[in-house]
């Protein structure tokens, strides 16, 4: 057998624990034309599955007949890439009827735009979209588009105010974007993007321990490979829920196992384990808070057991309870952190604690 356990990015895995109702849901609403999920954000920390979902989801409505789905990145020329990619994933019979549009010409070469290099403005491309778009609602045809990890640059908030335009046209255009909540927070409460505030959201969080414990058990059986429950449940702790994780752990388990998973077994792998966590992931999440976020995760990070007290940090910090609050929700919604209880708050990703003992000089 092939290695079921895939830790890389952007691929959907084998093994897609937890997500198949989001992606039927998904699926499903997208295709009311009344349903607020035809303008859906995905959000969640980094490796939480964001991607692998958005994938899926893409991948069956392009199944569809009636459906075209173009996968954007965050970049430059966003709208001229739209339409170059429309033009491309379009059957022939499609491709004859945007052909017909002034302003494009469709070849064997792909896509050229028949207007003067002076004349590509945004409104140029605009117009060039609406005819396209006037195309496809003929046939019935209608446009998701998806955007992965999305950065508020000025690009994108353009290429959303000209959908939220699409949409009181009642052009047949779906959006789904994902990202990291507080990239995500910042489209939604720019001035002239609150509509997003009205969009669908999905938040990804970390997936069911007992559904971890299954499918690490059901997996390796099929490969001939027993595993104690009190090693299962080891394995489950390891990955406190977290998507990547899970993945990882059962992949590096999955080269080296024989017949038998134990203790031994997960100790051989750990090195490789914390050091891929921390350059696949923990490396860039650091990276991307603030300064006084650093501080904070330190503070609990130098805490003598895994779950902290807000009093404690105060003391730590010595700062005053209001200030505190506000970081405190900043990381919480970043999902960096959670509260077991009230008032308690401890890392959401495993072994963050030690990845950032381990690497605290560069962060002081």
């Amino acid at each position: 057998m092939n290695n079921p356990f895939n830790p890389s990015f952007g691929k959907v895995p084998n093994i897609f624990l937890d997500r198949a109702h989001a992606v039927t849901k998904l699926s499903t609403e997208l295709q009311n034309p009344n349903s607020p999920y035809q303008t859906t954000l995905i959000y969640g920390v980094r490796g939480v599955g964001k991607t692998s979902l958005l994938t899926d989801v893409g991948n069956k409505m392009s199944a569809k007949k009636n459906w075209l789905v173009v996968n954007l990145t965050t970049n430059y020329n966003v709208l001229q890439t739209l339409i170059d990619s429309i033009c491309q994933k379009s059957s022939p019979e499609i491709k004859r009827l945007l052909d017909k549009i002034e302003g494009i010409k469709l070849s064997a070469f792909g896509i050229q735009f028949e207007y003067r290099l002076q004349e590509l403005t945004e409104t140029n491309y605009q117009i060039l979209l609406e005819n396209i778009l006037d195309k496809l609602q003929a046939k019935n045809i209608s446009l998701l588009v998806t955007i992965d990890e999305v950065d508020p640059t000025p690009e994108i908030k353009n290429f959303i105010s000209l959908y939220q335009l699409l949409i009181r046209e009642n052009y047949q255009i779906s959006l789904i974007m994902t990202g990291l909540p507080n990239k995500l927070s910042e489209l939604q409460n720019d001035d002239v993007l609150t509509f997003l505030l009205r969009s669908a959201r999905m938040e990804l969080s970390n997936l069911d321990l007992l559904s971890i414990k299954h499918s690490y058990q059901d997996t390796f059986a099929k490969k001939g490979i027993t595993i104690s429950d009190d090693v299962l449940i080891a394995m489950v702790k390891k990955t406190k829920g977290y998507a990547y994780s899970f993945q990882l752990l059962g992949y590096l388990l999955w080269e080296i196992a024989d017949k038998k998973i134990t203790l031994a077994t997960l100790e051989q792998i750990q090195g490789e384990y914390l050091a891929t966590l921390g350059r696949n992931v923990y490396y860039k999440v650091l990276q991307e808070l603030s300064p006084v976020d650093h501080s904070f995760v330190i503070a609990m990070a130098k805490a003598p057991t895994q779950v902290v007290t807000t009093a404690y940090l105060q003391q730590k910090l010595d700062k005053p309870k209001n200030y505190l609050s506000m970081y405190r929700k900043r990381l919480l919604d970043a999902q960096v952190i959670k509260s077991p209880a009230r008032g308690m708050l401890e890392f959401t990703l495993p072994y963050f604690k030690e990845y950032i003992l381990e690497n605290l000089k560069f962060y002081v």
